[in-house]
């Protein structure tokens, strides 16, 4: 199983965000939590989970846009865990994926997920994960100050364009990676979403657990 002690890739999120066109970016993104029993439940944001927690990342994106998981660790380690090409299957209108199962280490602390949408690649966002993954420790702090800082300029770019848009917990979980469909409580799968989430030409996320 995949730890969430990661070694870390750090980067930098500068311009990503571009002024505000007409077209809405939606993505729909659920974390799913196994019980002992192996009953299947839905995390909400800013959940208490304890170490040796499984847990896994859906989400669904609109085809021809770019996707990435960006992870700061409860030991303030940044990583990118996921980063998409546009899709390539022109018949399908949304990209459904996957990141897990994970399970929680022994690192108390709170675990924060940026999820980010794009109408075009962050070819910069990639390159310096990429460069910050063969950095040295004493570099990798001063990356992971650059992440930081571009992140808030990332949110203030959202915020002045007016593009900024809350995170929307769905009223009932729907089903990933066939046509949506509404589930009930008990039946939460491996494929449900829960939230959504919009933008201009880009869209984001942060979802916090409270690792105990």
């Amino acid at each position: 199983m995949k730890r969430l002690a990661i070694s870390i890739i750090a980067s930098l999120v500068v311009g990503l965000a571009a002024p505000a066109t007409a077209q809405q970016l939606t993505f729909h993104y659920g974390f799913i939590g196994q019980h002992d029993d192996q009953q299947l439940y839905v995390i909400e944001d800013r959940a208490d989970l304890a170490s040796g927690s499984k847990l896994k990342l859906n989400f669904e994106y609109p085809t021809g846009s770019w996707f990435y998981v960006c992870y700061l660790s409860s030991t303030d380690e940044h990583a990118l865990l996921y980063a998409s090409n546009t899709g390539l299957d022109a018949n399908e209108q949304t990209i459904f994926d996957a990141v897990g199962w994970l399970a929680l280490d022994e690192n108390i602390g709170t675990e924060t997920f940026t999820l980010i949408a794009s109408e075009r690649r962050l070819e910069k966002l990639e390159t310096l994960f990429n460069n910050y993954s063969k950095a040295s420790d004493k570099s990798r702090k001063r990356f992971a100050k650059r992440i930081t800082r571009a992140f808030g300029d990332l949110q203030k770019q959202l915020e002045q364009s007016g593009t900024l848009k809350m995170a929307q917990r769905l009223d009932t979980p729907i089903m990933g990676g066939v046509t949506f469909r509404g589930v009930t409580g008990e039946e939460v799968s491996q494929h449900s979403l829960s939230h959504k989430t919009s933008g201009d030409q880009i869209a984001k996320a942060i979802f916090v657990i409270q690792h105990h």
